[in-house]
């Protein structure tokens, strides 16, 4: 009936029969791989949950809940469907509604999830349904412990060099607050004695609750991250290290700093190296999520710390922009597109959220600097996973359930537009707000993602 067609499509079918799975990647699929690069805390849980949600209503229940999300038409989606990636887990979508079921939030992410969210798009235009019947957009995306990312930029430093650097860090403020008792173990501690296996494990031993009362106190840049999760992957009692007094990494000889440096390599070689390999590298698009109001609530301090903690990370990822071929054919990745994301915006007032947008761009400078001499395209973002509050009559107020599930009504200072502008003897009370009952519209109706997606799908 269409001879010429025929005709056209023949090198086609005969392609698609020789190898389908390779046809589908090349011409029928859209694929997107992220990389969320979220710190402890930061809602990366709560993002996933609230994103496979609004999708899947979106493509079935057909609720326009992505208004301004063009890329992906309402009408011309056919289905969804999530599928795992293979060697990971997939990502525990009920159990998370479960929770928020039960009016609790879902747990932080403490293991690495891999899944695929799959959207089958509909061809309208008559040559392309004969061509290629249908379009599949594929989100990929990696879910790990935000403690797993700040114990990235290890990898470029020697043992000595991270010490050093751990030290000083521990000197300054806000960590200088909270490194006492484990300053004063090491003052006291016998570093003459050999190291058996009592003795590295009194000294890891105090070294970790330093580190869990600095994560509790809010601190971002915390090394080894990995040493709090108890990971399968390493075994840091087994081959564990804590930074050493200068005296002692400035002698190479020294029995403690030899034993602590082997130990860092097998850290490398072992766990850092082969988790960025599998878990990091293959991405177009990067997430970096950022709770400004973690550092808000802490001190100012606690935000220049957020900012170095940033411009240390975009060390640690390959950014590029390669074309077509290289990612398909020589399946290169290299992060193209970054956004930079505030999240918890509901614990804000809209009024507030100028002077928010800007706080962000001052917190990412440092990070945004590192692509200067790179073809990358950025964007900043305020989203809210889920709509929590409820505007209020004020324009700086906010009304919210508190941890006695009470209505309440709580009111807003100023928030700061730039770290500077932030009194350094100050800070702003982070909103305690619970699961509320009507959690599923909330979600629904959570602000920002569908300005996230459209950058990201361009």
């Amino acid at each position: 009936m269409y001879p010429v067609f025929d005709k056209v499509t023949k090198p086609f079918k005969k392609l698609a029969s020789a190898g389908r799975e390779q046809f589908d990647q090349w011409f029928l699929q859209d694929t997107h791989r992220f990389t969320i690069t979220g710190l402890s805390r930061s809602g990366k849980s709560m993002l996933f949950t609230s994103l496979m949600t609004i999708l899947k209503h979106r493509s079935e229940g057909q609720y326009n809940c992505l208004p301004l999300l063009t890329r992906l038409p309402m009408e011309l989606v056919e289905h969804m469907r999530l599928e795992p990636i293979d060697g990971y887990t997939l990502f525990p979508l009920e159990e998370h509604l479960s929770e928020l079921d039960n009016r609790r939030w879902p747990q932080p992410t403490e293991q690495v999830y891999g899944f695929k969210l799959i959207v089958r798009l509909k061809q309208i235009a008559r040559v392309k349904q004969w061509l290629l019947p249908y379009t599949d957009v594929v989100f990929e995306f990696i879910d790990y412990p935000g403690e797993w990312v700040t114990d990235l930029p290890m990898l470029n430093k020697t043992y000595s060099q991270w010490s050093d650097s751990t030290w000083a860090q521990q000197a300054s403020e806000p960590q200088s607050h909270f490194a006492g008792g484990w300053q004063q173990f090491v003052r006291e501690f016998d570093f003459e004695s050999s190291p058996t296996s009592e003795k590295v494990q009194q000294l890891l031993d105090a070294y970790l609750r330093y580190l869990h009362e600095a994560k509790q106190q809010g601190i971002s840049m915390l090394q080894p991250g990995s040493f709090l999760l108890d990971s399968d992957g390493y075994d840091w009692r087994k081959a564990g290290f804590t930074p050493l007094p200068a005296k002692i990494t400035s002698d190479v000889s020294h029995p403690w700093n030899q034993l602590f440096s082997q130990h860092f390599l097998q850290f490398q070689s072992q766990w850092l190296n082969p988790l960025k390999q599998s878990t990091f590298k293959e991405a177009d698009k990067q997430i970096i999520l950022i709770d400004l109001f973690e550092g808000l609530n802490h001190s100012k301090q606690h935000l220049y710390q957020l900012k170095e903690t940033l411009s240390h990370l975009a060390e640690t990822f390959v950014y590029g922009n390669p074309n077509w071929f290289s990612r398909h054919v020589l399946n290169k990745s290299q992060i193209g597109k970054v956004a930079f994301v505030a999240t918890k915006m509901d614990l804000a007032p809209a009024a507030q959220h100028d002077n928010m947008l800007s706080l962000l761009k001052d917190i990412s400078a440092g990070a945004v600097a590192k692509f200067a001499d790179k073809p990358i395209k950025f964007e900043h973002f305020l989203v809210s996973a889920i709509q929590t509050t409820d505007a209020d009559s004020e324009a700086d107020s906010l009304r919210f359930l508190n941890a006695n599930r009470e209505y309440v009504e709580a009111s807003f200072e100023p928030i700061p537009d730039a770290i500077k502008a932030m009194p350094a003897d100050e800070h702003f009370p982070l909103l305690n707000a619970q699961v509320p009952d009507d959690y599923l519209p909330r979600i629904l109706n959570g602000r920002g993602l569908d300005r996230l997606l459209q950058f990201l799908l361009e």
